[in-house]
C-alpha cells in the first residue's frame, strides 16, 4: 500500500494532482483507494462540493472525512486546511458506512456499527463521529460488546465554527458517525498512543458528576477548582483550561479527560466520563516527556513494516505545544507518510478494550508488506503559515496567551516552593553574599544588555582604601563590617534605578542610566561626603572612599567597556591623591582603636587578679 496526500486548494488543482498521480490511483493492481478528508473549513456547503469534486476525479475511491481542530500531513501540522490523504491498497477490501444519530440511543449506535462493519476478517475500524450529540464512549462500548476483538482507531470531529461534520462518499452529517473497515489477510496494523502530560499538585476526589458533567471536586464547583490553580477570571475563555486536563489512574496507567464545556453554575463537562470517587489531579504537558515517548514510539515502528501511518491527536496537544507540534509528526513522516488531523477526543483499543481517550497522541501504522522492514520513502513537507491564506481567525493558535498564562499561574500555585527555593538559587547566583549588592557577573550581564541602549549611561567606579590594612590589623570581621557600610552609603547615594555592584574585594561599581556627567558628578560627590560624614559621627569608623566616573557616548567612551576602563583610571587618581593622607588617618585610628582595647584587656586582666 501507499499513501499520498495534498493540500486542497480548489477543483484545477486536485485535477492536477489526480492527473500527476494517476499511475498510482487507477493502477489495475489496486484493490482500494481510500481518501480521507481533514479540513479546518467546517462548512456544509463547501464540503458537500468538494465531495463531488473526489468523486468525479477518482470514481471508485471511498471517502470518509471530518472537520479538524487541526492537520497533520506529510509531518506538518496545520490549521484551517484541508488535507487529502489518498491511501492505495493492493491486497485490502474497505467497506464504509453512513450512521447518522436518529432514534436509537448511543450503545445502540454502536451495536448498529459493529452489525454493519464489524466482519469476521476486519483488521481495522476507522471511525469519525461528530461530538456534543453524541456520547461516543457508549459507541465504543456498543461495538466492543460484539466485536471485543476488532482495533478502533479515529477521533471525535474537531471545529473552528459553531458546527462540526463527519461525511462518507456523498453524506455528510453534523450529528452521527462514519467508518470503514479495513479487510486483508497480508495487512498489517499496529496501534499506539502516548500522553506526556506530567501530573502536578495534590491529589482530589471526584465528588459529584451527572453523566460526563463533573459538578464538584473536593466538594468545591469544578471551574472554582480550575480558577484557583490557573488564574482565571471568570469572564476570561473557557477554552484556556483545555489544555490541562485531569489525570486519572485507571489499571495502572494514566488517563487524561479534557474539559470541554463550562455551565454557569461552575460544573464543567468532560470530553470523556469520570466516575464519583475516582482520584484526579491537573495535569500540563510537558514538552520534555513528549519528545522522549516519540523517540520511543519512532523506534518501535521502525521495527515492523510501515508503509502508512494515521495520526489522530488530541486538540489540545497543538493548543499547548502550538509551533513545537512537529516535534511528534516530523519522526513519523521519516519512517513514512504522515495524515491525520487533532480531534475532540481519540478512539483507541487495547486489550479488547475500545477506549475514549483525551490529550492524546494516538498513531496508526499499517502496512501490507509482510515480513521486511519497508525502506523509508517519504519526504517531509513543506511549512505553512497561516498568514498565507485568507482564512477566519484560528482559534487554536489564538489560544497561545491564555495557554501559556494558565501554565504560569498553574506551575507558581501548585510549586510555590520550589519557585521560592529558585529564587534564592537566582538571587545568590546574582548577588554578593557579604553587601547584599549585585555581583560581578549581574554588572557583567548589565554592561552587555546596555551596550544596545540608545539612552546616555554612565558608569561609576568606587574603592574602599586601605581594606587590607584594616583586614590584618583589626581582622577580617571589621573589614567585612566596613564593606557592608560601604554598600549602605552607595545605596543611599543612588537613584532607585541604578545598579549597584560589587565587583571585587574593595571595588564597587554603579551602572547609572538615562543621565549625565553633572549627574554622575553629584552621585560621586554625595559617596565622599557621606562617608565623610560617617567618620564623624562614628569616630572610631576609617571607612574611605576614592571614587571616579564616566559617560558612555563621549569621544574618549564610545562603550560601556571603554567608559568603565576611563572610571576605573579616574578613581586611582583620586586614590593616589587622598592615600597619604588617607592611610595617615587610618592608621592614627587604628592606634585609638588598639589603645581602647588594650585598656579594656587591662581592665578586665585587673579584675581577675583581684577575684
Amino acid at each position: 500500500m501507499k499513501t499520498i496526500n495534498t493540500f486542497y486548494e480548489d477543483f484545477n488543482n486536485l485535477s492536477e494532482f489526480v492527473k500527476n498521480n494517476r499511475n498510482i490511483l487507477f493502477s489495475h493492481e489496486n484493490s482500494a483507494v481510500l481518501v480521507q478528508v481533514f479540513s479546518g473549513q467546517c462548512d456544509q456547503e463547501f464540503l458537500e462540493r468538494l465531495l463531488v469534486e473526489i468523486t468525479e476525479l477518482v470514481p471508485d475511491a471511498l471517502i470518509l472525512g471530518t472537520t479538524t481542530s487541526g492537520e497533520i500531513m506529510n509531518g506538518q501540522v496545520t490549521g484551517l486546511k484541508t488535507v487529502l490523504s489518498f491511501s492505495i491498497f493492493k491486497q485490502t477490501i474497505l467497506n464504509a458506512g453512513f450512521f447518522p444519530k436518529e432514534n436509537q440511543n448511543d450503545f445502540e449506535l454502536g451495536l448498529e456499527i459493529a452489525s454493519t462493519l464489524g466482519r469476521g476478517e476486519a483488521k481495522l475500524l476507522i471511525l469519525f463521529a461528530t461530538g456534543g450529540t453524541i456520547n461516543s464512549n457508549s459507541v465504543l462500548k456498543g461495538i466492543e460488546s460484539v466485536c471485543p476483538r476488532l482495533p478502533v482507531a479515529g477521533g471525535i470531529a474537531g471545529y473552528n465554527a459553531l458546527d462540526c461534520f463527519v461525511s462518507c462518499n456523498d453524506q455528510i452529517t453534523s450529528c452521527g458517525v462514519v467508518g470503514v473497515v479495513l479487510e486483508g489477510q497480508n495487512l498489517k496494523v499496529s496501534c499506539y498512543s502516548h500522553l506526556g502530560w506530567q501530573p502536578i499538585g495534590k491529589e482530589m476526589t471526584i465528588t459529584k458528576v451527572d453523566g460526563l458533567r463533573v459538578y464538584t471536586i473536593d466538594n468545591i464547583p469544578a471551574y472554582q477548582v480550575y480558577r484557583k490553580y490557573l488564574g482565571l477570571e471568570r469572564n476570561e475563555n473557557f477554552l484556556n483550561v483545555v489544555e490541562y486536563p485531569l489525570v486519572v489512574n485507571r489499571h495502572g496507567s494514566l488517563m487524561a479527560r479534557t474539559p470541554e464545556t463550562y455551565y454557569e453554575d461552575d460544573s464543567i463537562a468532560f470530553a470523556s466520563e469520570l466516575v464519583e470517587g475516582e482520584k484526579v489531579r491537573l495535569s500540563f504537558g510537558d514538552v520534555g516527556m513528549i519528545s522522549e515517548a516519540i523517540v520511543s514510539l519512532c523506534q518501535e515502528i521502525r521495527q515492523y513494516p510501515a508503509e502508512s501511518i494515521f495520526v489522530y491527536s488530541c486538540e489540545c496537544r497543538r493548543g499547548f505545544l502550538q509551533e513545537l507540534s512537529k516535534i511528534e509528526t516530523e519522526p513519523l513522516q521519516e519512517i513514512a507518510n504522515t495524515s491525520g488531523f487533532f480531534t475532540f477526543g481519540e478512539f483507541y483499543h487495547n486489550e479488547n478494550i475500545n477506549q475514549l481517550l483525551n490529550a492524546t497522541m494516538t498513531v496508526v501504522v499499517l502496512a501490507e508488506t509482510v515480513g521486511k522492514v519497508v525502506e523509508h520513502t517519504a519526504t517531509i513537507g513543506e511549512e505553512y503559515s497561516s498568514e498565507d491564506y485568507n482564512f477566519p481567525k484560528d482559534r487554536i493558535v489564538a489560544r497561545s496567551t491564555g495557554v501559556l498564562k494558565a501554565l504560569t499561574h498553574l506551575i507558581n500555585a501548585v510549586t510555590d516552593e520550589l519557585v521560592t527555593a529558585n529564587e534564592k538559587l537566582e538571587y545568590i547566583g546574582l548577588h554578593d553574599s557579604l553587601s547584599g549588592l549585585y555581583n560581578r557577573a549581574f554588572f557583567e550581564q548589565e554592561i552587555k544588555r546596555l551596550e544596545t541602549e540608545e539612552c546616555p549611561v554612565g558608569i561609576i567606579v568606587c574603592d574602599l582604601d586601605c581594606l587590607k590594612l584594616v583586614n590584618d590589623t583589626l581582622g577580617h570581621s571589621f573589614g567585612d563590617q566596613m564593606i557592608r557600610t560601604a554598600a549602605n552609603i552607595i545605596i543611599e547615594s543612588c537613584r532607585k534605578e541604578d545598579i549597584v555592584a560589587r565587583i571585587g574585594g574593595d571595588e564597587f561599581a554603579i551602572l547609572v542610566t538615562n543621565t549625565t556627567s553633572s549627574v554622575l558628578k553629584d552621585i560621586s560627590k554625595r559617596l565622599v561626603d557621606k562617608a565623610a560624614k560617617y567618620r564623624r559621627i562614628q569616630p572610631e569608623n576609617v571607612l574611605y572612599l576614592s571614587v571616579g566616573f564616566a559617560l558612555k557616548t563621549t569621544d574618549e567612551a564610545k562603550s560601556l567597556v571603554d567608559a568603565f576602563k576611563i572610571a576605573d583610571a579616574n578613581m586611582y587618581s583620586h586614590k593616589v591623591i587622598n592615600k597619604q593622607y588617607a592611610q595617615k588617618e587610618i592608621l592614627g585610628r587604628l592606634t585609638c582603636v588598639n589603645n581602647a582595647e588594650r585598656d579594656i584587656i587591662t581592665e578586665k586582666t585587673n579584675h581577675t587578679m583581684t577575684e
